[in-house]
């Protein structure tokens, strides 16, 4: 019986330890800033972190130009997948277009689900 007791409590430890680490990523675009102004035509130049106490699983970027008809998507930069890393950095860049706004949308899962941050920046 004491066997069973000291295997069910280690059990249990070991349970509670590894869902400890189970978190959100924490995902910034850390450039362009929010509300930015370009004067077009230039490259804009996107840079998003993501970090997780434990692993990412998958990592994106995702640049849409917003306009009154319908929306295009320019980027969907879908990282490498899996890779089991606790940071990731994406980078990736457009020509933007003249008198154009556009949204920036950074996002990452780590073991307690998604987490995303995003931005709007326009042109002149």
């Amino acid at each position: 019986m004491q066997k069973f007791v000291i295997l069910l409590t280690y059990s249990v430890s070991l349970l509670l330890v590894s869902c400890e680490a189970n978190d959100y990523p924490y995902v910034r675009i850390k450039t362009p800033t929010n509300r930015q102004v370009f004067n077009a035509p230039e490259v804009i130049r996107i840079s998003a972190e993501m970090q997780s106490g434990d692993a990412l699983s998958n990592e994106w970027l995702v640049v849409t130009k917003i306009n009154a008809s319908h929306d295009s998507i320019i980027i969907n930069n879908r990282g490498q997948g899996f890779q089991g890393n606790r940071m990731y950095h994406l980078v990736d860049s457009f020509i933007s277009e003249p008198a154009a706004q556009y949204k920036i949308l950074a996002g990452a899962t780590g073991g307690a689900g998604p987490s995303y941050d995003s931005i709007f920046i326009s042109t002149n």
